[in-house]
């Protein structure tokens, strides 16, 4: 009973908040994530560390199945926030404040255990590639190399886990590997919003992709061009904080999917100034100092070295013009003129790109790509 009432403690001290968002929750991820920094909350990577399941905007069908069997899958204690997607800074802090009570509420948590005793985990019967059961560091599930149980010896057992059994096939090196099909997303640590990438995998290795979206994306990131669109009066400078916080929130996911997470740290921090309205004073000098740190890091160029095409350059290319157009989107948000810029368009990931190249490889092509079925960053 002591053991038990100091894991109650530490868990509401010390929360491990796992963040997801469905299509219209950009906006309630960013409040959510901006307050768990302001309270050096650690968040959880993998979401198996998890101890507070954080749910922003509303999720259609097949979200809100992944997010319950991401649900499922946390130990207790546990407790799960659902934040509208236009919550206030205040219903952010008053759920996160009330989730720390719920995790130290030692007969909640007994009754929430008592309630999962012998009821069988939700089978992800829809491929939705959310079972983190034995997760690894990029964000792969077990089913993917385990979930094959029996492989390719057949028996009547039906198909584990409710995915197809592995078949046969050559690999590069002519070898004959199983040929797994294995989903990626909707929910990953660091995973652009509603993203699912069909893959079939022989070894780690992506033979085929196939990209769709679930729902239509949101229109937080264009929000200004959409009022300067419908006769209100905004300016360009607006326009240059809301785009300044869209790459600098990319930026995040980038690098800390390469697994920088003190730099990914340092990117949210200047996203959260920009949409708090810092001056450009404010922003200027840490911004120059955080892309000189990105720019002369030797690991990260080697990582990023060979992650791309010849056709869309590679990632670090990519990285290096993102740095730059971030620096623009900063020195523009003072900038008093009328916005008359047309309404940026959707950015689609190329499946293309991720056949051939290992899972982490793929990860941080995506990354690097930013994509987003509503606005492109560019």
């Amino acid at each position: 009973m002591v053991l038990i009432k100091w894991m109650l403690k530490r868990a509401a001290h010390h929360p491990r908040p796992f963040v997801i968002s469905a299509a219209d929750g950009t906006r309630a991820r960013l409040l959510c994530e901006a307050e768990i920094a302001r309270r050096r909350w650690r968040s959880a990577m993998p979401p198996a560390e998890a101890d507070l399941l954080v749910v922003c905007g509303a999720p259609n069908e097949e979200f809100d199945e992944a997010t319950r069997t991401v649900w499922d899958g946390l130990p207790s204690p546990r407790a799960r926030v659902d934040l509208p997607g236009d919550a206030s800074k205040d219903l952010v802090v008053h759920s996160l404040d009330r989730a720390v009570v719920q995790l130290a509420d030692g007969e909640a948590q007994w009754r929430d255990a008592a309630s999962r005793a012998g009821r069988p985990k939700s089978p992800d019967a829809h491929g939705s590639g959310t079972s983190y059961e034995g997760h690894d560091a990029h964000g792969m599930h077990s089913q993917g190399h385990d979930g094959h149980e029996g492989g390719h010896h057949g028996h009547h057992m039906g198909n584990p886990g409710g995915l197809p059994m592995a078949g046969r096939g050559p690999d590069r090196d002519g070898l004959s590997l199983d040929r797994l099909h294995v989903p990626l997303g909707p929910i990953l640590p660091d995973w652009p919003c509603g993203l699912v990438v069909e893959t079939v995998l022989q070894g780690d290795v992506i033979q085929e992709a196939t990209v769709r979206w679930l729902g239509d994306g949101e229109s937080f990131w264009t929000e200004p061009w959409d009022r300067a669109a419908s006769g209100r009066f905004v300016t360009r400078g607006e326009a240059g904080r809301r785009r300044a916080a869209a790459h600098l929130d990319g930026l995040g996911r980038l690098l800390s999917v390469a697994g920088w997470s003190t730099a990914a740290g340092g990117a949210r921090r200047l996203r959260d100034r920009l949409l708090a309205d810092a001056p450009r004073d404010v922003l200027t000098a840490p911004y120059e100092g955080f892309a000189r740190q990105v720019r002369r890091s030797r690991t990260l160029r080697w990582m990023l070295r060979d992650v791309g095409s010849a056709e869309d350059g590679d990632a670090m290319a990519r990285l290096e013009a993102w740095l730059t157009v971030t620096q623009a989107a900063i020195d523009s948000i003072e900038d008093e003129a009328p916005l008359n810029e047309e309404r940026p368009v959707g950015k689609i990931l190329n499946p293309e790109l991720l056949v051939g190249a290992e899972l982490a490889a793929a990860r941080l092509i995506i990354a690097s790509l930013d994509p987003d079925p509503a606005v492109t960053h560019a």
